[in-house]
């Protein structure tokens, strides 16, 4: 779900470290993820609304940006157990804290408001991307789909489609890490700005849907709801899987429809249906939430077991959170490219902007 530099993209290809690599670098980065629990437990961070997610994330970046390269590098399997593997894993097990009751406390709201975002942040994108901007379409399709449907996973699946190299799904996934970690903090700031200070009557319900509808990918959305409630995080992650669940539906467009995904050079890929792509990039992780969603509003879940599996999945999302943070590389991200960022910084407005005006005239 997410990762942000152009060799990690570009590594996609090369043989893959070895299991007990993989958990052997982990132990530390785990270690930290169960400090970050423990302080977020503390009442210092508790009052300040910082949770475990974000202060790993916190821990990440500043020693992602201050630390020498050649200290993290023997991480990078750890790392990328970390934001592929338990990161899904995390959000799937999040579907212990959600009934299908919780879904329909959202009502027509929950499903509507993200999907219209999603399809507006697309056209909006690549007409902007495409027309105004000067990108190729292809460019315009991957940050439009990294910012409306669900980050850096959403980037890397259509570049699969659509077929482009490893400098533009590099150049999407950094757009996308940058503007998804603004919102990330923004979120909860508009919250406290909009009920205590401009005194809007806005529920932490809506204002999940709103955040679940807008924000880039699933952890920001998870870490930024926590910020603001409990209450807030659920409401935003079930809105959530609505536009990630929509990945697949998306794939499948664009790769029916080659030419209008790719403009010009659409011609040349015609008939050439990736679907072994398609199938590869679909979401199991939102399946498999849906499923362990369905276990426990079922009632399947012994009571007594729910503590420890609640605390595993924080510290599965605890690990992500510090390896997203520990890839995120300012200078790198800053030198992806004007006209992407640009794009992305028009759509993180339009996001922001507009998905607030959806949500009120829906509430």
């Amino acid at each position: 779900m997410s990762t942000t530099s152009s060799t990690a993209v570009a590594s996609l290809g090369a043989q893959p470290p070895s299991w007990p690599t993989r958990i052997l670098t982990l132990v530390p980065l785990g270690f930290i993820a169960w400090l970050a629990m423990v302080f977020s437990a503390h009442p210092a961070f508790s009052h300040l609304g910082l949770s475990a997610l974000t202060l790993a994330m916190f821990a990440g970046m500043v020693a992602g940006n201050t630390l020498p390269q050649r200290w993290l590098t023997p991480l990078g399997p750890g790392m990328q157990l970390a934001r592929q593997q338990l990161l899904r894993l995390g959000v799937a097990l999040y579907g212990l804290r959600l009934t299908f009751g919780a879904i329909a406390d959202l009502g027509l709201a929950g499903v509507l408001v993200p999907l219209a975002m999603l399809v507006s942040t697309m056209l909006l994108g690549v007409w902007i991307g495409s027309s105004l901007l000067g990108l190729t379409r292809r460019e315009a399709i991957l940050v439009s789909a990294g910012s409306a449907v669900c980050g850096a996973a959403a980037a890397i699946a259509v570049a699969s489609v659509v077929r482009t190299d490893d400098r533009q799904t590099a150049v999407a996934v950094a757009t996308v890490v940058l503007f998804g970690t603004a919102g990330m903090l923004l979120y909860p700031y508009l919250f406290e700005l909009a009920t205590q200070h401009w005194h809007l009557a806005i529920s932490e319900r809506t204002f999940g849907i709103y955040t679940g509808a807008t924000l880039h990918e699933v952890a920001q959305v998870i870490a930024s709801g926590k910020m603001v409630s409990d209450a807030t995080a659920d409401a935003a992650v079930v809105t959530k899987m609505v536009r990630v669940l929509a990945l697949g539906p998306l794939l499948l467009v664009l790769a029916l429809w080659p030419k209008g995904a790719t403009g010009a050079e659409g011609a040349r890929v015609a008939g050439a249906r990736p679907w072994g792509a398609i199938l590869k990039a679909v979401p199991w992780f939102a399946v498999g939430f849906v499923a362990v969603m369905a276990v426990h509003s079922a009632g399947l879940v012994p009571e007594d077991w729910k503590p420890t599996l609640l605390a595993f999945d924080n510290w599965l999302l605890a690990c992500a959170m510090l390896a997203i943070g520990l890839h995120t590389r300012i200078g790198t991200l800053l030198r992806a490219g004007r006209k992407p960022l640009v794009l992305a910084g028009l759509l993180f407005v339009f996001l922001v902007v507009g998905g607030a005006l959806l949500c009120a005239a829906v509430a």
